[in-house]
């Protein structure tokens, strides 16, 4: 198998990454490369660990981004998919990757459920974890009730586009990932893009998100902005909301991005080669951010 390398991209959580804090950037895309190896330095190991915590927030949308797609996997296949036995099953994986993280499992193994409220010894009530479960299970109901769903089983499954992996393309020399939730050919062969969202909606980083996707329709799909239907679905309220673009805003997305790319390249001591150096990045200096940081053990152990 050839060496794997650190070769720069970009993606819309890298650039929210940067935006926060420029340590952390370093930390998730630099300090941590390599940390998988069994003999990678202590150092790098131990922020590779780091790097895979996350809120219980955060765990609780990835675990019905996962329900979701194990559920249009299902229908793909053309197998039942009792609800209840369904929702049941995946709150039992709820309960699993919690224990595991608990047991702090996930130093032996990182690629596990890893939460920042176990590693950082959090008090988090009983009361809260059941009300997150709760959560978790209104957004796979409302999943299994939304009108886009029946849309959805409706479709031929030649019209589903959207394998269930990011996808890279190359725009002014750089590799891109953006990664549609899901994505089909709806019965007016429209190409309609869906980000799948399980909390607050926040209109302008969905705006961002979802022409992050029109730029990928274009470019890789060719489709023009007029051509696609780019649709927050939003599981835990219910609402479906079509975001418009037009060719004036993607050129507004284009700019955004290589502004968002010669920044970051711009702290690189070798931007070539994309090497890094721990000490052009500086701290964040707002605490409150670093004290939800996964590396403030590393960083900021005062905190």
């Amino acid at each position: 198998m050839p060496e794997l390398t650190n070769t720069f991209s970009w993606s819309r959580s890298r650039d929210h990454t940067f935006q926060e804090c420029r340590r952390r950037y370093f930390y998730q895309y630099y300090g941590s490369w390599g940390g998988w190896e069994p003999n990678a330095p202590e150092q790098t190991r131990r922020l590779y660990v780091l790097k895979q915590l996350s809120s219980r927030q955060q765990w609780a949308g990835r675990v019905v981004h996962d329900a979701v797609e194990m559920a249009l996997r299902t229908i793909a296949e053309g197998h039942e998919l009792p609800q209840e036995a369904f929702i049941q099953d995946v709150v039992e994986r709820m309960r699993q990757d919690w224990r595991n993280s608990k047991a702090r499992g996930y130093w032996d193994n990182p690629k596990t459920a890893a939460l920042f409220e176990h590693e950082y010894a959090l008090d988090v009530k009983p009361e809260v974890w059941q009300a997150l479960s709760r959560h978790v299970v209104t957004c796979v109901r409302t999943f299994f009730r939304l009108p886009l769903l029946a849309e959805i089983r409706r479709t031929p499954l030649e019209h589903w586009l959207i394998e269930y992996s990011s996808k890279a393309f190359e725009f002014d020399g750089t590799a891109i990932w953006v990664a549609p939730d899901f994505g089909f050919r709806n019965v007016d062969d429209r190409l309609v893009l869906v980000d799948w969202k399980t909390g607050a909606s926040d209109p302008e980083a969905t705006a961002f998100q979802l022409g992050c996707y029109a730029l990928y329709a274009h470019e890789v799909l060719k489709q023009s902005p007029a051509e696609v239907d780019l649709l927050e679905a939003n599981l835990r309220d219910g609402l479906v909301t079509d975001v418009h673009w037009d060719d004036d805003r993607l050129d507004a997305i284009r700019e955004r991005i290589r502004f968002s790319i010669r920044s970051m390249k711009a702290y690189l001591g070798e931007p070539e080669s994309n090497i890094a150096v721990v000490d052009n990045f500086e701290r964040a200096e707002d605490l409150r951010l670093c004290r939800w940081c996964n590396y403030r053990a590393v960083c900021r152990p005062e905190l």
